[in-house]
């Protein structure tokens, strides 16, 4: 029987988290394919063969992309729940982002030949929305943990959440065994949870917490050795330490039980002196386990961490030079589409606003942001205040990086009026040369310069509030891609007078 007192609730366990993170992450999925479902029905029997093929492919790729990413998920070790928090949010930006650019690029071109349709919208929505959860599968902090966090970490693995010195387990069919040892180790200031019978405790073992097992070997139904085997089998529990309490002077059978994993055996009736002895040290190198995963692990946290900073501020291949050569030599691209997106009146909302409420709505519309740079293949290169700045074409790329850029503005556009702050924005953009380098010792900072940049900054101050602007160039490059009108020449600071083109839509695929 178990003592129901002596036992305490744990938290819940990273299994439990893997299986409720991949259960919400497979619902995402399931709003992209289900939409795409009623669409393909929808298009093929409206005679759009193409459109519905085509949507096939897209969904097709989403299909495959939810099994490697719950692949992903089940193959991500489970030590903790931060362990595993930290190698799914890696193994998303590696994999699953690309993906969804494709299926989001796929789904573009279908809304430039079908036309714009509920559905496709809804489905276009979902992929966005799925890239955000990539972004920050658990909303959490890129920041770093401090050492201070990091020591309460390894403590909490450490001691029990009661107090005491540790938690024992105590398996014995016999009742008054049970009551000698529990006895016993209550004066060791250790909590206690005794059962009768072998079943019972191994079901028990998923939810609660054990820190030595103490083990009798001749029990009906599941024998002691039985037990010690399945424990030992199951990865969660291998680690636990096992001692063999038994009457028995079987030494081929004691043998077994030490093959099979336990730390000891001791005979009935025991020498007290000795148990005590036995089991503190066990607990002490259990401690002391737990103490040096918990800093592997934290280790490996940390690690995935600073991957993830890099990540976010600078390109991949910046990140590789940076690698392998402790450098970053600097690079002139021909051809970048820069854009900047702009808050307008964002001084007056100061004014009138508090600060947490403004950093509240800043942070959330710039993730919408970066979700939205992500989704189309920019590399955002920081903001300036109320000021996103990104580019297309810093990294290889066989696509119009034009319509990159005006797909990814339009979409910041239409973001932004969505918004719960009431923003409007302003988007512009103009392609050109720029020189790319990584600047600063202790605080690296990527950045673009040439007179590409400030001119595309130009651009979006000329811009209307809720358009997106270009250059004439930069339109010209469009051509039949886009649909926009001109605002004639306009006078831009330290650049003289330019012809600015406002963009409305993108008529056709890339």
């Amino acid at each position: 029987m178990t003592d129901a007192s002596e036992k305490t609730s744990p938290p819940i366990s990273a299994e439990k988290f893997r299986s409720n993170f991949r259960h919400d992450l497979r619902s995402n999925f399931s709003v992209l394919i289900g939409l795409g479902e009623v669409l393909r029905d929808d298009l093929a029997g409206s005679g759009n063969h193409s459109a519905a093929q085509a949507l096939e492919t897209a969904l097709e790729e989403a299909r495959l992309l939810l099994d490697k990413t719950i692949s992903m998920i089940n193959h991500c070790p489970i030590a903790s729940v931060e362990v595993f928090k930290s190698e799914v949010k890696s193994g998303l930006g590696a994999a699953t982002l690309n993906s969804l650019r494709s299926i989001n690029r796929k789904l573009r071109k279908i809304e430039s030949t079908a036309g714009k349709q509920e559905l496709l919208t809804d489905m276009i929505e979902a992929v966005r929305q799925l890239t955000r959860v990539c972004n920050a599968p658990f909303k959490d902090s890129l920041a770093m943990n401090t050492k201070a966090s990091q020591s309460k970490r390894i403590a909490e693995q450490e001691k029990p959440a009661d107090g005491s010195r540790g938690h024992v387990m105590v398996i014995d069919d016999e009742k008054h065994n049970l009551y000698l040892i529990k006895t016993f180790l209550n004066r060791l200031n250790l909590s206690v949870a005794t059962y009768s019978d072998a079943k019972t405790a191994l079901n028990e073992l998923n939810t609660a917490a054990a820190d030595l097992i103490l083990l009798d070997l001749h029990m009906p139904e599941m024998d002691g050795l039985e037990f010690l085997r399945t424990v030992k089998a199951r990865p969660e529990f291998a680690e636990i330490p096992v001692l063999v309490i038994t009457a028995s002077d079987d030494a081929e059978e004691l043998a077994e039980c030490i093959e099979a994993g336990a730390v000891d055996s001791l005979p009935k009736p025991f020498q007290s002196a000795f148990l005590k002895a036995r089991i503190l040290t066990s607990l002490e190198l259990q401690a002391t386990k737990k103490r040096e995963k918990a800093i592997a692990e934290e280790l490996q946290i940390q690690k995935n961490r600073i991957e993830e900073l890099l990540e976010a501020i600078l390109p991949h291949d910046v990140i590789e030079e940076l690698r392998s050569t402790g450098v970053v030599q600097p690079r002139r691209h021909e051809s970048v589409c820069v854009l900047f997106c702009d808050i307008v009146n964002f001084t007056q909302s100061c004014d009138a606003q508090n600060p947490e409420k403004i950093l509240m709505d800043l942070q959330s519309l710039f993730s919408e942001f970066e979700a939205i740079c992500d989704l189309h293949g920019l590399q955002k290169i920081k903001t300036i205040g109320d000021s996103l700045m990104a580019a297309a074409g810093l990294t290889h790329t066989d696509e119009n990086i034009e319509l990159l850029a005006v797909r990814a503005g339009l979409d910041m556009i239409a973001c932004s009026e969505k918004h719960s702050s009431g923003w409007k924005v302003r988007v512009g953009i103009h392609s050109g040369p720029v020189i790319s380098g990584l600047l600063g010792t202790k605080q690296f900072l990527f950045d673009i310069w040439g007179d590409t940049v400030n001119t595309a900054a130009r651009i979006e101050s000329a811009c209307p509030p809720q358009l997106l602007s270009a250059s004439k160039t930069t339109f010209e490059k469009l051509g039949s891609h886009v649909q926009g009108y001109s605002l004639g020449q306009v006078a831009l600071k330290g650049k003289g007078q330019h012809e600015v083109y406002v963009i409305t839509a993108v008529t056709e695929p890339s």
